[in-house]
This record gives C-alpha cells, structure tokens and sequence, in this order.
C-alpha cells in the first residue's frame, strides 16, 4: 500500500506537509506525526496550514514548528519544496488559502486521507475510508517503512485517533484503532494527560461563549436537527477566536432525540463555516457534499459562501431531507 509514498519519500529532501481548513486534532495529530517521521529519515519538512490551529493541540508542536497560519511570506516552503504530503483531505478547496498555491507548484503532491475521495487532487493517494482516522493510516505508514515512532509522533497519533472517534464512541472505533492505541500507550503515551490537555483546557473566555452560544440553541426537524450560531461579534464580545469554537457542535449531539447536530461560525468575506455531526445512519457527508463540502458519514463540515442566515436556511434544510 506504500510503495509509490516511501518511493516519494526516498526520491525527495525538502516536504511540506498539509491538512484542511480548521485543523482538528486528526489533522494536526497526522501532519505533525507524518513530519516528524520525515526528519528522522534525514529529510527537510515542516507542517503548514491556511487556518490557525485551535490552542488546545498547541502542545503537541511545543517547539512552534508548524506554520499556523500561513502567511504570504511563508509560500516560499511550498514553492521551494520537492514534495507536499496532503493530509486528511478529500479535495482542493479544504486546503484553503495556500490550496492554489499547493495546486501550482511544482512539488510531487501525495494524498493521505481516510474520506471519501470527491476529486483527484493527484494520482499518489492512499485513501482507506474504513480507517478510524488519518492518523491511523499515518501509523500503519511509518511502523509499515521501519519507524521509528517518537514520543511526539505518538502523541499526535494518538490524539488524531482520539478526536476523530470521538473518545472511541463513534461507529468507526474498530479493533484496529484500538490495537493502534494500544502500542501508542506502549510508546510512552499517557491517555489522562492527552485527555486532560485535549478536552479540559478551556479559557473563562471560551466557556462564557459556549454559554451563550449554546442559550440560542435551535431546532427542526421535530426536534431531530438542532443548530448554534456563532457570529463574529459574539466572538470578538467574548475576547476568543473563531477556533476556541471546536468541538461546540458535539454539546448539540448531547440532547435526546437530536439525529443532527450543526453550527455556524461566521467568517470574514462573507464566509461561514459549518461542522455537522451524526447518529446512525444519518449521513451528514451528503448534506455536506451537496454543498460543496465533505467529510465522514457522522462528521463533515462545509465553507458556505453567504450570510449566516443563509447559511441556516440552505443546511438546515439538507439536514431535515437527510433524517
């Protein structure tokens, strides 16, 4: 499964590595793991993003490596780079703002991801949509080509697997990614301080905003969609940031009855961000894809192009079709 990626990594000195917009824990887990691997095989890499990563996964990059965000000064790490390594990705536009840049350089591209491919970002890709997470197929990856896994590495590995099933109670907790976990706890891994530090960090800041976010709570659907709604002033009200918002649309999933769950956090130029969650058989991927987004079945997200009241109308209205 990894010939043509190690042949990647052998032929090249100088990688970026990548993920989506609104990094989250599997993104950054993946990248920043996949990163250090690269260096512990003699190579140049650094890991970039468009979007700031959220605080609560700064200490896995305690030396402040990763590029977060990326700034125009920064493109010179991709157009100077023999290769991009694009991390839990699934299409172009989920790159954001450096996407056109990854998309013109003449760096070899290669695609790790565990969603459904949407379009062919390049013919090197590696997708495994029964993976529990990008950082799961990023292990098999660096145990399948020798190691070694770092303490570091394992951190982020562990927390990708963490974030992106949930604790281990989504439907895509399989024995494998617990066997993963497994030998990650045996790479010095401590699972109470990765929780500790994931889920129980936040700011007075964050928790008055998820209070008043979660006040103006809605629903349709008979009770079975519910939404919040995160404006750019109620941000800037509470003195956080658009990212200390992660993770509020899982509080939507917490009410009985509720089969979608969804927030929209305004954005500038008439952008809002959207993450929807999932029960069942609910596939919130399609809701996502029909408008220009993508994801898993139970988690996927989309940048609407529009007011935030336009925004409610257009996905709530995918959501109800979907129940």
């Amino acid at each position: 499964m990894w010939t043509e990626i190690e042949r990647v990594i052998d032929a090249n000195q100088k990688f970026v590595v990548t993920s989506h917009v609104n990094p989250d824990g599997d993104s950054i887990g993946s990248a920043l793991a996949l990163c250090e691997f690269l260096r512990a095989r003699g190579k140049e890499a650094v890991v970039m993003t468009s979007d700031e990563a959220p605080m609560v996964y700064r200490w896995l990059d305690p030396g402040g490596d990763m590029i977060s965000p990326a700034t125009e000064e920064d493109h010179h790490h991709i157009t100077s780079a023999d290769a991009v390594f694009i991390v839990d990705v699934n299409g172009w536009e989920r790159l954001g703002s450096i996407g056109e840049i990854i998309r013109d350089a003449a760096a070899v591209k290669a695609v790790i991801d565990h969603h459904p491919y949407r379009e062919e970002i390049t013919p090197i890709t590696v997708v495994d949509t029964s993976a529990c997470s990008t950082a799961e197929l990023i292990y098999d990856l660096i145990t399948s080509l020798g190691g070694p896994l770092s303490r570091r590495a394992a951190d982020g590995l562990y927390t990708g697997i963490l974030t992106d099933t949930g604790s281990f109670r989504f439907a895509n907790t399989s024995p494998v990614a617990h066997r993963i976990t497994s030998s990650l706890l045996d790479a010095g891994v401590e699972p109470a301080t990765v929780y500790d530090l994931v889920y129980n960090q936040n700011s007075e800041a964050r928790t008055r905003l998820m209070g008043k976010v979660l006040s103006g709570i809605s629903f349709a659907g008979n009770g079975q969609v519910s939404w919040l709604t995160v404006t750019r002033d109620m941000i800037a009200d509470a003195g956080t940031r658009p990212e200390d918002t992660s993770g509020f649309v899982d509080a939507a999933m917490t009410i009985a009855g509720v089969e979608i769950g969804i927030i929209f956090v305004e954005a500038p130029d008439n952008k809002v961000r959207i993450s929807l969650r999932s029960r069942g058989n609910k596939d919130v991927n399609k809701v996502a894809s029909n408008l220009g987004g993508g994801g898993h079945k139970n988690a996927s997200g989309v940048v609407f192009q529009g007011s935030i009241e336009e925004a409610v109308i257009a996905v709530t209205g995918e959501a109800v079709k979907a129940l």
